[in-house]
């Protein structure tokens, strides 16, 4: 079975952004993308969006969500499988959850706007730090684009046994990908 790349959605622009690379990478690498919304903060907000629709509104919102991001996932690369899921509960430990089965996890670096988005914020950094697979964060200047063009560089950071760490392998993949430089760099105090 094909490991899907798996993206991180909550609705906020910069999920969106997330969600358009995610096709793009997915396109480039040949696998499904699988789209993601986990949450339990409607209890909290109170959204009422869909009082008639007979469904609770954190529902009505979370499949709005996810069904936008399908259809601009599949407007931007209608030849990637799509799969959604919607999640409730904490993202950061369903995200986690979700790259033990992925090829890679993309996220965006902010979440909604306000407190929410401080919040929220800390789940890329939470996902980042221990999922299983490679994690993508995209931060907000990128130009929604993966880069297929010769030439660019990937940086990996490298520590002093890293000659056959997951990191390094994936950025060699990446470089091979995407025919860029490879660039491994070592910091130390």
């Amino acid at each position: 079975m094909e490991r899907p790349l798996v993206v991180g959605v909550d609705g906020s622009e910069p999920s969106l952004r997330a969600v358009d690379w995610a096709a793009d990478e997915a396109a480039l690498r040949g696998v499904p993308l699988r789209v993601v919304y986990a949450s339990l903060w409607e209890r909290y907000e109170g959204t009422a969006l869909a009082d008639d629709v007979g469904k609770p509104s954190e529902e009505v919102r979370a499949d709005d969500i996810v069904g936008t991001a399908a259809r601009r996932a599949y407007r931007r690369r209608p030849d990637v499988k799509v799969s959604v899921d919607v999640l409730p509960e904490e993202p950061e430990y369903a995200l986690v959850r979700e790259g033990r089965s992925a090829c890679a996890l993309v996220l965006g670096t902010r979440g909604r706007s306000g407190f929410v988005e401080m919040l929220l914020g800390s789940v890329s950094l939470t996902v980042a730090a221990h999922a299983d697979c490679p994690v993508i964060v995209l931060r907000g200047s990128h130009d929604n684009k993966v880069s297929e063009v010769r030439g660019g560089r990937v940086v990996v950071g490298v520590g002093e046994q890293s000659t056959d760490s997951a990191a390094l392998r994936f950025a060699v993949q990446e470089a091979r990908l995407r025919h860029a430089t490879l660039d491994a760099v070592r910091a130390w105090r």
